[in-house]
């Protein structure tokens, strides 16, 4: 410490050589014990983490003095100095045992004497005060600020004090010794990682050479080098803390996962430049974004792929991704890694989902994150391809002037049939219907549903049909079987029959919705053929359709239906 050592100060008023030549013996013997002091072990002290000397202090107070104004100056046990190699460059103590490492505690009345005295004592920077005594032979420095880790609630007290050989021709004599700038240290305490895009804040403490807190003074801090920098400043407190904070952190993640932070104290007029420097761990967040199929067939691979991105939007590679399809014990998964581009492919080899009200299926994408990135996930709702069907064998509804005659259900009948997997009904036939005016044999409905491709097939069979209503001819009809087939992309339909009207057989082209009208008024339609609504592609099959005049009623024999749904693009 540049104070510790320097040359004595001249005082102001004339040098009292005859007194000075008095003090001199005594600071002689003074040298003398002192130097046998010096080999007594030091108490037991306690170390300070914050002090830039790592050798232990004891805040014992030895001795007590008082200043012009009547002010508390203690003589602590103090702290020893720091040589190198341990500190470099070295670090002075102060108190008793620092004075010890270099001579002689001087005596009390001197010591009292030289800060007593009025015209002694000039301020110096950091509350220290330097008192020069040619009286005596002797400096004093010694610091007025109260230093909390002392516990006692006192000043810090005195520095150093040491006696010096007394200048006998004033020619000799040199100037007043003028107050040096005080060393600092700067120790960074802020975060130790930061997030791209996200805040950062920084702050470090700056202390004195006796690592009590330096106020008031400007720290600079510098995130990232080049082009990239960020900085910001603060100021420092009663605690000899600064902060500051970057608003939003915006540094190339590079290989390293690691981002530079720089902190410079650029001095003043009473203190010393200092810096330090740390490393804070860098990550950036992620977006992940879904960009594989958005429909979905069981039984057919699918290939699932997403893009992950950093917080600028670009390309992340080299990243595992997870994709989950479904949920529970229906669960498929596989993993890609992203390419230079970003982007993560999988495939699941043979989709394997159930059909849900919604029929979709939910898919999740998600980046566990690593030390450089922070973990993303993204979802989707994928549709899932799936089949709808129906047969059925009769289904009348016939009225004659308001009073009902013929009221038959659809039967035998497969129910609506809604399915993504491979299906096949089991609906029992029927053997007959008989009534006076309606009488079928043998009917047979079938819904069949397949995968890879994708395809369902409705069809009914009626054996033998005699439809024998009031205001119609009689019609007969055997070998009647309808059909309607769908896969993605297109719809079928057909129906086979033998027809005769009012006893005379009647040819049947097969086109679709063949009508034949019928002496009363009522039509016969053939092979009726009306498209699925809410399908991708379907149909629905009347093989034989009797509409009754004036809102008579209907009879309709073999009926299939059959669609397909989700096909995607």
């Amino acid at each position: 410490m540049p104070l510790l050592h320097g040359r004595p100060r001249t005082p102001t008023r004339a040098p009292a050589y005859s007194r000075a030549r008095r003090h001199l013996p005594s600071a002689v013997l003074a040298l003398l014990l002192g130097l046998l002091g010096a080999l007594v072990a030091p108490a037991t002290a306690t170390a300070d983490p914050g002090d830039p000397n790592p050798n232990m202090i004891d805040w014992t107070v030895v001795d007590t003095f008082q200043g012009v104004l009547g002010n508390d100056i203690p003589l602590r046990e103090g702290q020893n100095d720091c040589k190198s190699p341990q500190c470099e460059p070295p670090v002075d103590g102060f108190g008793r045992r620092h004075i010890l490492e270099h001579g002689v505690v001087p005596d009390h009345e001197d010591i009292q004497e030289t800060v007593g005295t009025e015209g002694f004592c000039v301020p110096a920077p950091d509350n220290r005060v330097i008192c020069t005594n040619t009286d005596a032979s002797l400096v004093v420095v010694y610091v007025t600020h109260n230093d909390p880790r002392s516990g006692d609630g006192r000043p810090f007290g005195i520095i150093t004090a040491y006696y010096f050989l007394p200048c006998f021709q004033a020619a000799d004599c040199p100037g007043p010794e003028q107050p040096h700038k005080v060393d600092t240290a700067l120790t960074y305490t802020g975060a130790d990682s930061a997030v791209n895009g996200s805040p950062a804040r920084l702050s470090a403490m700056l202390t004195n050479n006796f690592g009590t807190p330096v106020n008031g003074r400007a720290v600079r801090f510098a995130l990232g080098t080049g082009d990239a920098q960020q900085t910001c400043s603060g100021t420092t407190t009663a605690s000899g803390t600064a902060t500051c904070t970057i608003d939003s952190v915006d540094q190339p993640q590079g290989t390293s996962n690691a981002v530079p932070v720089a902190v410079t104290f650029g001095g003043d007029d009473d203190y010393n430049p200092s810096s330090t420097s740390a490393e804070l761990g860098l990550t950036s967040p992620t977006e992940l974004d879904y960009t594989g199929v958005r429909h979905l067939a069981n039984g057919t691979p699918a290939q699932l792929a997403a893009k992950l991105t950093d917080f600028h939007g670009d390309a992340v590679p080299g990243r595992s991704v997870r994709f989950v399809l479904g949920t529970g014990e229906d669960r498929q998964t596989c993993s890609g890694t992203t390419s230079g581009s970003g982007n993560a492919t999988c495939t699941v080899a043979s989709v394997d989902q159930p059909l849900t009200d919604s029929a979709t299926v939910p898919l999740r994408a998600s980046f566990a994150g690593d030390a450089g990135y922070l973990a993303s996930d993204a979802s989707a709702q994928l549709k899932l391809q799936y089949a709808t069907g129906r047969a059925y064998g009769v289904q009348a509804h016939v009225d004659l002037i308001g009073v009902p005659l013929l009221e038959i259900d659809p039967q035998p009948d497969t129910g609506n049939v809604r399915t993504a997997d491979a299906t096949t009904t089991d609906t029992p036939c029927s053997a007959e219907y008989t009534s006076p005016l309606l009488a079928v044999q043998k009917l047979c409905p079938k819904v069949t549903t397949a995968l890879a491709p994708g395809n369902v097939t409705a069809t009914s069979t009626v054996a033998q049909a005699r439809i024998g209503l009031p205001g119609v001819p009689l019609i007969e009809v055997s070998g009647l079987t309808a059909t309607s087939g769908s896969e993605c992309g297109k719809a079928t339909g057909s129906t086979t029959l033998t027809l005769k009207i009012a006893g005379v057989p009647v040819t049947v082209s097969g086109d679709p919705n063949t009508e034949i009208p019928l002496v009363g008024g009522g039509r016969l339609i053939v092979n009726e053929q009306l498209p699925s609504a809410g399908a991708d592609a379907g149909l629905k099959v009347n093989g034989v359709h009797l509409v009754l005049p004036a809102d008579g009623g209907e009879v309709v024999l073999a009926s299939a239906n059959s669609a397909m749904h989700n096909c995607g693009g």
